[in-house]
């Protein structure tokens, strides 16, 4: 080799190691900076004619290993969710209060109960009376504002979901940007690592909102997936539409129909105009966002339906009221006369029969029914997940009604009308069935007049009206919790507590044990346990049992979504752990790393200073 060609040689070397010494230096420097990652320059020998003379500086590399990288993503994903679901739930816990606490439900619960076993007592007493309406009323109020909280945190989370696509469009944007830059830069002497830094750590952050997948573009760029499979970005991003509606309340549900939908969705628009409905198709499965939408429509209103079964569950145990038929035999068939007179809408009527062929029992249970665009109903209709349900339109009147009952009934049982307001249910007089009971469950609508039983609760919905569970016009089940309150008779005159009929004498204790018997000790039978699916197993239970198993659900759904938390703590953070062991700035190997390219510059310099002296050698001669 020649002097030159040494000395070109030495150059590139000395070039080349300046360069690395150069990047080995910005790494110490950004070893603690957030996302950066650890560079590589690469190098070959520069080959001509066969012969090596000097070296190519390649380009600049991350060390990233992108399935870890793809993994991390995930747990963030998962990590956003669970953090999410776990503040509103420790919030509803908190809500409820502490079992027992001055502030809880069932304290609240059992202090009606409590006032209602003093007014049994002494119930010629007027501090009595007027206690047991004061701790009605702070019953009532309390229900009313647990429902208020649980709205309150649907609103939250709907502005959550609005808030995080608000972020989300500004991240896809921004990666957007930077996938444009990275692509000029992409094969440039500068490189493009850098950028693909910032790159990630914008994608980390919308991985944290929700699930995607990353994939690799032309140049360096990335093309960004929901896990579903949308496209959310190839070259310019799509945008996330969410149509929030603001304040929501108990009726503010999904809906996949718009026109019946009262809250926000989470709609995809591409680049060529076309729309994907995320929340509809289940794309989105986690994240923030899925953690506020699921919140939003399932948990909350969940916790929702818990507050208005209990609110169901006080108001119909102290006023319903249970009217038995009586046995007829008008030949062929026997049966039972049932007074309807004061069937309210939504009170079930009751036909328990025999199959005498196969020995197996039959419930039918008939449902009055004012609003005839409801109809057909649903089994589901009742508490009862074995009987079969029928709605009976009372719109045209009782008369028009019987021929309805006969119908659901079917051909071995006819139904007719001997007297106004009375059913005769009978069988045909064959060996096919044969008719057990027939009974009616009504409310009672009157303070007095009506029995022992007691409208103390009524739903203040617009006016106060009885609480009957009425099917029509969206249903009094649905809400009740942040309606129910007592009825202004009784809070103007406690008396009535005692007073139930004219003839009723002065202490008489006869109604306020009787609603004491109902409120404490009587099993009521609500749809479902807490947590549990609507059609599901029923819980049957007293008012204070259905009280606490709802606390007791909400307090162990905290500490399950805390510990839940812990856990994705730990799997987040392993896995970080190992992605920042691959990726991250080690500063003692770059310091090692230094120390090699100290002594290989200083051998390049080497050859050049003996070159130097070779050539002024040659100068002399």
């Amino acid at each position: 080799m020649s002097l030159t060609g040494s000395l070109n040689t030495a150059l590139t070397g000395i070039t080349a190691t300046q360069a690395r010494i150069d990047l080995v230096a910005q790494n110490v420097a950004n070893a603690d900076t957030p996302g950066y990652t650890r560079k590589t320059l690469s190098t070959e020998a520069n080959v001509a004619g066969g012969k090596v003379i000097g070296v190519l500086l390649g380009d600049v590399s991350r060390v990233v290993d992108t399935f870890l990288q793809q993994q991390l993503r995930n747990e963030i994903a998962a990590q956003g969710n669970v953090n999410v679901r776990k503040d509103f739930l420790t919030l509803v816990d908190q809500f409820f209060g502490e079992p027992g606490g001055s502030t809880g439900l069932d304290t609240i619960v059992n202090e009606f109960s409590s006032a209602l076993q003093n007014l049994a007592t002494n119930p010629d007493q007027a501090v009595a009376q007027r206690a047991a309406v004061d701790a009605a009323v702070t019953l009532a109020s309390q229900i009313n504002q647990l429902s208020l909280e649980v709205q309150n945190l649907r609103t939250q989370a709907e502005t959550g979901i609005a808030s995080a696509v608000t972020e989300a469009n500004t991240l896809l944007k921004s990666i957007a940007n930077l996938n444009q830059e990275i692509a000029i830069a992409f094969g440039s002497t500068g490189g493009v690592a850098d950028l693909q830094d910032q790159r990630d750590l914008a994608i980390d952050r919308l991985s944290e909102l929700l699930d995607i997948k990353v994939s690799q573009g032309e140049r360096g760029t990335a093309k960004i997936f929901t896990n579903g499979g949308d496209l959310l970005l190839d070259g310019q991003p799509a945008t996330l539409n969410f149509d929030s509606r603001g304040t929501l309340s108990f009726n503010s549900l999904f809906n996949s129909d718009p026109n019946l939908r009262g809250v926000g969705t989470l709609t995809i628009v591409d680049t060529n105009g076309g729309t994907v409905d995320l929340f509809s198709s289940g794309t989105i499965r986690s994240g923030k966002i899925a953690a506020y939408r699921d919140l939003r429509d399932n948990i909350l209103t969940e916790v929702q339906a818990e507050l208005d079964n209990l609110a169901q569950g006080i108001a119909q145990s102290l006023s319903t009221k249970d009217v038995a038929g009586v046995a007829v035999n008008p030949g062929p068939g026997a049966g039972f006369d049932l007074d309807l007179s004061d069937l309210q809408a939504g009170n079930p009527i009751s036909v328990t029969f025999t199959d005498i062929g196969s020995g197996t029992t039959q419930t039918i249970t008939l449902i009055r029914v004012d609003d005839p665009s409801i109809l057909p109903l649903a089994n589901t209709a009742t508490a009862d997940p074995n009987d079969t349900v029928f709605g009976i339109d009372f719109s045209g009147g009782f008369n028009a009604a019987v021929p309805l009952i006969n119908t659901a009934l079917g051909g071995n049982i006819n139904v007719s009308s001997p007297v106004p307001n009375t059913v005769r249910i009978v069988d045909d007089g064959t060996s096919t069935v044969s008719l057990d009971a027939v009974n009616a469950s009504v409310t009672a609508t009157q303070v007095t007049g009506d029995g022992l039983a007691l409208p103390l609760f009524v739903d203040v919905n617009g006016s106060q009206i009885p609480y009957t569970a009425s099917l029509g016009g969206g249903g009094q089940r649905l809400g009740f919790a942040s309606r129910i309150a007592v009825n202004s008779a009784i809070v103007t005159d406690s008396s009535l507590l005692v007073t139930f009929d004219t003839t009723t004498a002065s202490g008489d204790p006869a109604r306020p044990q009787d609603l004491l018997t109902r409120f404490s000790e009587t099993p009521f039978t609500f749809a479902s346990r807490p947590g549990g699916p609507v059609s599901g197993a029923p819980f049957s239970g007293t008012i204070s049992a259905y009280t606490r198993e709802v606390i007791s659900f909400q307090a162990g759904q905290a500490e399950f979504a805390a510990r839940e938390q812990e856990a994705q703590d730990i799997v987040t953070g392993t896995i970080k752990a190992r992605v920042e062991t691959d990726t991250k700035v080690n500063v003692d190997q770059e310091i090692a790393q230094l120390i090699v390219l100290q002594n290989a510059f200083a051998a390049n310099a080497r050859v050049l200073s003996v070159v130097q002296e070779l050539v002024d050698v040659l100068l002399r001669v």
